[in-house]
Protein backbone atom coordinates (compact mmCIF):
# COMPACT_ATOMS: atom_id res chain seq x y z
CA UNK A 1 0.00 0.00 0.00
CA UNK A 2 1.27 3.52 -1.16
CA UNK A 3 1.01 5.89 2.11
CA UNK A 4 1.85 9.67 2.30
CA UNK A 5 5.27 10.71 3.58
CA UNK A 6 5.64 10.50 6.87
CA UNK A 7 0.50 29.56 16.89
CA UNK A 8 -1.53 30.20 18.84
CA UNK A 9 -5.34 31.27 17.15
CA UNK A 10 -5.78 34.79 16.43
CA UNK A 11 -9.18 34.11 17.13
CA UNK A 12 -11.86 31.21 18.71
CA UNK A 13 -15.50 31.75 18.37
CA UNK A 14 -16.84 29.81 20.79
CA UNK A 15 -20.14 27.63 19.07
CA UNK A 16 -22.92 26.15 19.79
CA UNK A 17 -23.34 23.49 21.80
CA UNK A 18 -23.05 23.54 25.40
CA UNK A 19 -23.97 20.54 28.25
CA UNK A 20 -23.40 21.25 31.76
CA UNK A 21 -21.44 24.07 30.77
CA UNK A 22 -18.88 22.25 28.97
CA UNK A 23 -18.82 23.18 24.84
CA UNK A 24 -19.37 20.55 22.75
CA UNK A 25 -18.84 22.25 19.25
CA UNK A 26 -15.88 24.27 19.14
CA UNK A 27 -14.61 26.73 16.09
CA UNK A 28 -11.71 28.30 15.80
CA UNK A 29 -9.86 30.46 13.32
CA UNK A 30 -6.36 30.44 12.79
CA UNK A 31 -3.75 32.58 10.57
CA UNK A 32 -1.67 31.54 7.40
CA UNK A 33 1.59 33.80 7.02
CA UNK A 34 3.48 34.06 4.24
CA UNK A 35 7.46 35.09 3.49
CA UNK A 36 5.78 37.13 7.08
CA UNK A 37 2.71 38.47 5.44
CA UNK A 38 -1.09 37.39 6.20
CA UNK A 39 -2.26 36.69 3.47
CA UNK A 40 -5.26 33.36 5.26
CA UNK A 41 -7.18 31.70 7.49
CA UNK A 42 -7.70 28.38 8.07
CA UNK A 43 -10.94 27.17 10.21
CA UNK A 44 -11.26 24.29 12.95
CA UNK A 45 -14.23 22.46 14.24
CA UNK A 46 -13.77 20.32 16.71
CA UNK A 47 -16.02 17.71 17.99
CA UNK A 48 -15.51 18.21 21.60
CA UNK A 49 -17.65 15.54 23.47
CA UNK A 50 -14.32 13.10 24.32
CA UNK A 51 -16.01 11.22 27.11
CA UNK A 52 -18.37 9.97 24.87
CA UNK A 53 -16.07 9.29 22.06
CA UNK A 54 -16.74 12.48 20.17
CA UNK A 55 -20.42 10.62 19.79
CA UNK A 56 -22.99 13.08 18.30
CA UNK A 57 -25.99 14.37 20.36
CA UNK A 58 -29.28 15.46 18.72
CA UNK A 59 -28.23 19.15 20.15
CA UNK A 60 -24.30 18.62 18.57
CA UNK A 61 -26.18 18.52 14.66
CA UNK A 62 -27.95 21.55 15.72
CA UNK A 63 -25.17 23.26 16.39
CA UNK A 64 -22.88 22.28 13.41
CA UNK A 65 -24.32 24.75 11.15
CA UNK A 66 -23.67 28.10 13.20
CA UNK A 67 -20.60 26.60 13.75
CA UNK A 68 -20.11 26.52 9.59
CA UNK A 69 -21.33 29.97 9.34
CA UNK A 70 -19.01 31.49 12.15
CA UNK A 71 -16.48 30.17 9.54
CA UNK A 72 -17.67 31.14 6.19
CA UNK A 73 -18.16 35.00 7.79
CA UNK A 74 -14.39 35.11 8.15
CA UNK A 75 -13.52 36.86 4.64
CA UNK A 76 -9.86 35.45 4.20
CA UNK A 77 -11.02 31.61 4.93
CA UNK A 78 -9.12 29.37 2.95
CA UNK A 79 -9.64 25.90 4.03
CA UNK A 80 -11.70 24.03 7.12
CA UNK A 81 -10.82 21.15 9.33
CA UNK A 82 -13.57 18.76 10.82
CA UNK A 83 -12.03 16.87 13.49
CA UNK A 84 -12.73 15.37 16.91
CA UNK A 85 -11.14 16.30 20.68
CA UNK A 86 -8.34 14.24 21.71
CA UNK A 87 -7.26 10.83 19.27
CA UNK A 88 -9.48 8.34 20.78
CA UNK A 89 -12.01 9.43 18.05
CA UNK A 90 -13.16 11.33 15.73
CA UNK A 91 -16.68 10.41 16.33
CA UNK A 92 -18.28 7.49 17.61
CA UNK A 93 -21.46 8.21 15.61
CA UNK A 94 -24.95 9.38 16.81
CA UNK A 95 -25.65 9.53 20.44
CA UNK A 96 -27.84 6.36 20.77
CA UNK A 97 -28.87 6.17 24.56
CA UNK A 98 -31.05 9.65 22.70
CA UNK A 99 -32.69 7.44 20.33
CA UNK A 100 -35.82 5.73 22.47
CA UNK A 101 -36.52 9.50 23.37
CA UNK A 102 -35.76 11.47 20.32
CA UNK A 103 -35.66 8.48 16.89
CA UNK A 104 -38.44 7.22 17.56
CA UNK A 105 -42.08 7.80 16.56
CA UNK A 106 -42.58 11.29 15.67
CA UNK A 107 -39.54 13.09 16.94
CA UNK A 108 -37.95 11.21 14.20
CA UNK A 109 -38.43 13.79 11.99
CA UNK A 110 -37.19 16.28 14.23
CA UNK A 111 -33.88 14.16 14.63
CA UNK A 112 -33.52 13.28 11.21
CA UNK A 113 -33.39 17.14 9.68
CA UNK A 114 -30.87 18.25 12.25
CA UNK A 115 -28.83 15.45 10.71
CA UNK A 116 -29.58 16.43 7.93
CA UNK A 117 -28.69 20.39 8.06
CA UNK A 118 -25.56 19.80 9.56
CA UNK A 119 -24.05 17.84 6.74
CA UNK A 120 -25.83 20.67 4.23
CA UNK A 121 -23.95 23.27 6.19
CA UNK A 122 -20.45 21.00 5.94
CA UNK A 123 -20.50 20.43 2.57
CA UNK A 124 -21.88 23.95 1.67
CA UNK A 125 -18.22 25.53 2.80
CA UNK A 126 -17.02 27.34 -0.21
CA UNK A 127 -13.06 26.48 0.38
CA UNK A 128 -11.75 23.08 0.84
CA UNK A 129 -13.08 20.98 4.04
CA UNK A 130 -10.74 18.38 5.58
CA UNK A 131 -11.73 15.61 8.15
CA UNK A 132 -8.99 14.24 10.03
CA UNK A 133 -9.63 11.30 11.68
CA UNK A 134 -7.97 9.90 14.80
CA UNK A 135 -9.84 6.75 16.50
CA UNK A 136 -13.43 5.52 16.00
CA UNK A 137 -15.43 7.25 12.84
CA UNK A 138 -18.27 5.04 13.07
CA UNK A 139 -22.41 5.55 11.78
CA UNK A 140 -22.85 9.54 12.40
CA UNK A 141 -19.02 9.88 12.30
CA UNK A 142 -18.77 8.49 8.93
CA UNK A 143 -21.60 10.46 7.60
CA UNK A 144 -19.33 13.60 8.97
CA UNK A 145 -16.31 12.90 7.26
CA UNK A 146 -18.62 12.02 3.79
CA UNK A 147 -19.89 15.58 3.61
CA UNK A 148 -16.07 17.08 3.93
CA UNK A 149 -13.30 17.15 0.82
CA UNK A 150 -10.99 15.13 2.04
CA UNK A 151 -10.39 12.82 4.62
CA UNK A 152 -6.94 11.91 6.22
CA UNK A 153 -6.76 9.29 8.55
CA UNK A 154 -4.11 7.74 11.30
CA UNK A 155 -3.12 4.36 10.92
CA UNK A 156 -5.18 3.58 14.45
CA UNK A 157 -8.69 4.98 13.07
CA UNK A 158 -11.73 2.30 12.87
CA UNK A 159 -14.33 2.69 10.53
CA UNK A 160 -18.22 1.56 10.55
CA UNK A 161 -21.67 2.08 9.70
CA UNK A 162 -23.73 0.21 12.35
CA UNK A 163 -27.57 0.88 11.51
CA UNK A 164 -27.56 -2.96 10.86
CA UNK A 165 -27.09 -3.50 14.10
CA UNK A 166 -29.66 -1.57 15.27
CA UNK A 167 -32.67 -2.13 13.04
CA UNK A 168 -32.13 1.19 11.29
CA UNK A 169 -31.38 2.61 7.69
CA UNK A 170 -28.59 4.76 6.85
CA UNK A 171 -30.02 7.90 5.62
CA UNK A 172 -29.85 7.91 2.01
CA UNK A 173 -27.64 10.80 1.08
CA UNK A 174 -24.78 9.90 3.66
CA UNK A 175 -25.17 6.62 1.47
CA UNK A 176 -25.29 7.99 -1.83
CA UNK A 177 -21.44 9.62 -0.57
CA UNK A 178 -20.34 6.66 0.76
CA UNK A 179 -21.42 4.73 -2.58
CA UNK A 180 -19.64 7.60 -4.60
CA UNK A 181 -16.25 7.09 -2.81
CA UNK A 182 -16.08 3.27 -2.44
CA UNK A 183 -18.75 2.24 -5.12
CA UNK A 184 -22.07 0.18 -4.40
CA UNK A 185 -20.72 -3.26 -3.72
CA UNK A 186 -18.42 -1.80 -0.71
CA UNK A 187 -21.35 0.14 0.34
CA UNK A 188 -23.71 -3.17 0.52
CA UNK A 189 -20.73 -4.89 2.49
CA UNK A 190 -20.45 -2.19 5.18
CA UNK A 191 -24.37 -1.64 5.71
CA UNK A 192 -24.74 -5.37 5.23
CA UNK A 193 -22.50 -6.51 7.78
CA UNK A 194 -22.09 -3.29 10.18
CA UNK A 195 -18.19 -4.80 10.30
CA UNK A 196 -15.40 -2.76 11.26
CA UNK A 197 -12.51 -1.91 9.31
CA UNK A 198 -9.11 -0.40 10.06
CA UNK A 199 -7.23 2.70 7.98
CA UNK A 200 -5.62 0.40 5.81
CA UNK A 201 -8.74 -1.32 4.27
CA UNK A 202 -10.59 2.26 4.46
CA UNK A 203 -7.75 3.58 2.41
CA UNK A 204 -7.93 0.54 -0.21
CA UNK A 205 -11.09 0.80 -0.96
CA UNK A 206 -11.35 4.75 -1.25
CA UNK A 207 -12.93 5.76 1.88
CA UNK A 208 -10.22 7.98 2.70
CA UNK A 209 -7.23 9.25 0.52
CA UNK A 210 -4.50 9.20 2.89
CA UNK A 211 -3.22 7.21 5.88
CA UNK A 212 -0.61 8.44 8.49
CA UNK A 213 1.18 7.43 11.61
CA UNK A 214 -0.91 9.02 14.08
CA UNK A 215 1.68 10.86 15.17
CA UNK A 216 1.83 12.44 12.25
CA UNK A 217 -1.34 12.78 11.24
CA UNK A 218 -1.99 16.21 12.73
CA UNK A 219 1.38 17.83 11.29
CA UNK A 220 0.37 16.40 8.02
CA UNK A 221 -3.08 17.91 8.07
CA UNK A 222 -1.70 21.27 9.12
CA UNK A 223 0.74 21.31 6.22
CA UNK A 224 -1.76 20.51 3.36
CA UNK A 225 -4.33 23.19 4.64
CA UNK A 226 -1.42 25.25 4.77
CA UNK A 227 -0.66 24.50 0.99
CA UNK A 228 -4.49 25.14 0.36
CA UNK A 229 -4.38 28.44 1.69
CA UNK A 230 -1.53 29.44 0.04
CA UNK A 231 -2.89 28.89 -3.60
CA UNK A 232 -6.14 30.50 -5.44
CA UNK A 233 -8.98 30.56 -3.44
CA UNK A 234 -11.16 31.65 -6.76
CA UNK A 235 -9.53 28.53 -8.23
CA UNK A 236 -10.45 25.95 -5.91
CA UNK A 237 -14.21 26.97 -4.87
CA UNK A 238 -14.55 26.92 -8.63
CA UNK A 239 -13.33 23.44 -8.75
CA UNK A 240 -15.29 22.14 -5.30
CA UNK A 241 -18.23 23.22 -7.19
CA UNK A 242 -17.49 21.53 -10.72
CA UNK A 243 -16.72 18.78 -8.69
CA UNK A 244 -19.66 18.76 -6.75
CA UNK A 245 -22.03 19.47 -10.07
CA UNK A 246 -20.03 16.30 -11.97
CA UNK A 247 -20.39 14.11 -9.16
CA UNK A 248 -24.56 15.23 -8.32
CA UNK A 249 -25.90 14.68 -12.12
CA UNK A 250 -23.32 12.28 -13.02
CA UNK A 251 -23.67 10.89 -16.73
CA UNK A 252 -25.51 14.01 -17.08
CA UNK A 253 -22.05 15.50 -16.80
CA UNK A 254 -21.72 15.82 -20.51
CA UNK A 255 -23.85 18.68 -21.03
CA UNK A 256 -22.63 21.88 -21.00
CA UNK A 257 -21.60 23.02 -17.39
CA UNK A 258 -23.97 25.94 -17.60
CA UNK A 259 -27.12 24.16 -18.34
CA UNK A 260 -25.93 21.95 -15.22
CA UNK A 261 -25.57 24.55 -12.87
CA UNK A 262 -25.42 28.20 -13.99
CA UNK A 263 -24.12 29.50 -10.54
CA UNK A 264 -21.03 26.93 -11.04
CA UNK A 265 -20.71 28.00 -14.46
CA UNK A 266 -20.19 31.77 -13.13
CA UNK A 267 -17.38 30.88 -10.69
CA UNK A 268 -15.59 29.03 -13.13
CA UNK A 269 -15.47 31.81 -15.51
CA UNK A 270 -14.89 34.39 -12.94
CA UNK A 271 -11.34 33.21 -12.45
CA UNK A 272 -10.65 34.55 -15.83
CA UNK A 273 -11.19 38.12 -15.31
CA UNK A 274 -9.70 37.85 -11.70
CA UNK A 275 -7.16 40.13 -9.78
CA UNK A 276 -5.88 36.75 -8.85
CA UNK A 277 -5.71 35.25 -12.34
CA UNK A 278 -3.50 38.75 -13.51
CA UNK A 279 -1.41 37.94 -10.02
CA UNK A 280 -0.71 34.18 -10.64
CA UNK A 281 0.40 35.44 -14.27
CA UNK A 282 2.79 38.08 -13.09
CA UNK A 283 4.42 36.12 -10.28
CA UNK A 284 5.36 33.41 -12.55
CA UNK A 285 7.11 35.76 -15.21
CA UNK A 286 8.27 36.79 -11.77
CA UNK A 287 9.53 34.03 -10.59
CA UNK A 288 7.96 34.76 -7.06
CA UNK A 289 5.34 33.02 -4.65
CA UNK A 290 2.01 35.03 -5.52
CA UNK A 291 -0.08 36.36 -2.88
CA UNK A 292 -3.52 36.03 -3.70
CA UNK A 293 -6.50 37.57 -1.95
CA UNK A 294 -9.64 35.59 -3.68
CA UNK A 295 -10.51 38.48 -6.03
Amino acid sequence: MARAPTSRNRRSASLSCKTANVQLIATALKPVHLDGERVATIGTITIDNPDRRNAMTAAMYSAVPAACETLRAEPDLRAVVLRGAGDRAFCAGSDIREFGDRRMGDSTASYDRAEHLAWEALAAIEVPTVAVIHGHCRGGGVALALHCDLRLAADTAQFGVPPANLGLNYPPEATRRLMALVGPAWTKRLLFTAETIDADQAWRIGLVEEVLPAAELDSHATRLTQLMAEKAPLSQKAAKAVVDTIVTHGTAADRPLRDLSPGTAALAAACYDSDDFREGVRAFGEKRPPRFRGT
